[in-house]
């Protein structure tokens, strides 16, 4: 595959609005288009800013595209150890960000549990606070 196949799936998999992202790296969302269907390259500074602006938008987002580029996952430590330890770490910003990533989350899985006609609005599995 590709970079700009491979950022474009990132981009789809954590549902990064193009309009969003293009706003943050600070280039038209054609140029961004442009990138993602392969027709123009961006310059390493755009394409950090790129990342960078992923990564704001859906943390996680930029490791996905790394481990996507490097054809194997990265190593680490127990996710959930690792989540709890960000979380206590976090500031206002940074607990913002995280929120918009889960109802991001949260978004997506409704979505494709209510195509495949499966969707469950049982509360066995609620998160208590």
């Amino acid at each position: 595959m590709q970079i700009y196949q491979l950022f474009k799936q990132a981009m789809d998999r954590y549902s990064i609005q193009g309009k969003e992202l293009a706003a943050l790296a600070g280039i038209s969302q054609n140029h961004l288009s442009q990138f993602r269907s392969g027709h123009k390259w961006v310059s390493p500074e755009v394409f950090a800013a790129l990342l960078e602006g992923m990564d704001q938008l859906a943390p996680g987002s930029r490791k996905y595209f790394c481990q996507l580029l490097a054809e194997e996952p990265l190593a680490e430590k127990d996710t959930s150890k690792k989540l709890a330890e960000m979380i206590e770490a976090a500031d206002d910003d940074e607990m913002e960000a995280a929120l918009l990533a889960i109802g991001r989350k949260w978004k997506r899985t409704r979505h494709n549990s209510a195509i495949s006609g499966n969707y469950n609005t049982g509360f066995d599995s609620a998160i208590a606070v």
